[in-house]
């Protein structure tokens, strides 16, 4: 593959790719962290008050009540306040929770226990997908390719004339240390 150069010397494709898929990874979680973290604290402090008026107004509680303080629960847990204890819980939309998010949407994994709660976290996250999985894509056919080339070269010096002893130890090696992982696994 052709290389690109900078500054007189030759950058691969490969380097630009990871480095441009981890780049538009720490954008995208920054953009979620942004978009999502003010709109949850709302949320978050919202659900505290409502939880505060109910333990000073109600010291006998009625259907209604219930039914309400019920409701206000159900609102919280749905835009990603847990309900139990008190507005000091992390937050849902911390740097390393907005990254891992943005993994799951260029990687179309959706674990589902995240989600932009706001019309601009979603209209981003639709736009972030968009653009996202297609590069995803071509980081994991460069890696693929990466590793393939590795993967030949490694088998090409390991079969040379020569090598023999080498594949040996090697093969020994394998076989000890899963005897003496067998061994330690019992006595343990």
């Amino acid at each position: 593959m052709p290389h690109l150069m900078v500054c007189n010397r030759p950058l691969s494709w490969t380097l630009i790719l990871v480095l441009g898929y981890l780049f538009y990874l720490l954008l995208g979680a920054l953009v979620f962290q942004l978009l999502e973290k003010q709109a949850e604290a709302k949320s978050r402090d919202q659900f505290q008050l409502e939880k505060l008026k109910f333990l000073q107004n109600y010291t006998c509680l009625d259907q209604q009540a219930l039914e309400q303080f019920v409701q206000v629960i159900m609102e919280a847990w749905e835009k990603g306040v847990n309900p139990e204890g008190n507005s000091t819980n992390p937050s849902n939309w911390d740097f390393s929770n907005s990254f891992f998010f943005a993994g799951t949407v260029v990687t179309t994994i959706g674990y589902g226990n995240l989600a932009p709660s706001t019309m601009p976290g979603q209209v981003f996250c639709v736009f972030y997908a968009l653009f996202g999985v297609p590069l995803n894509l071509a980081f994991l056919n460069q890696l693929g390719k990466g590793l393939s080339t590795h993967l030949i070269n490694l088998e090409g010096w390991v079969h040379k004339p020569g090598r023999a002893r080498v594949q040996s130890l090697i093969c020994h090696s394998y076989i000890f240390i899963a005897f003496f992982k067998c061994d330690f696994q019992k006595s343990s």
